[in-house]
């Protein structure tokens, strides 16, 4: 890993267990991507300095994880 990504990524790993779930009354349920307002919480509590920058690169790992 580049070290420009590293906080990005201790982010993201910060929040995994932060995805919101949706239910499909055509099946089983799926994942709609990071509840961003648990994010936020967890971010907080983790002391993370939540940049724009920082932010818009969880971003990109959240929609390429989905």
């Amino acid at each position: 890993m580049w070290p420009d990504n590293a906080a990005a990524l201790d982010a993201f790993l910060a929040v995994t267990t932060q995805w919101r779930v949706v239910a499909s009354a055509a099946g089983p349920l799926g994942v709609g991507g990071l509840d961003y307002s648990a994010v936020r919480v967890r971010f907080d509590l983790a002391g993370i300095a939540a940049s724009p920058g920082l932010w818009a690169d969880v971003q990109v790992i959240g929609a390429g994880a989905l």
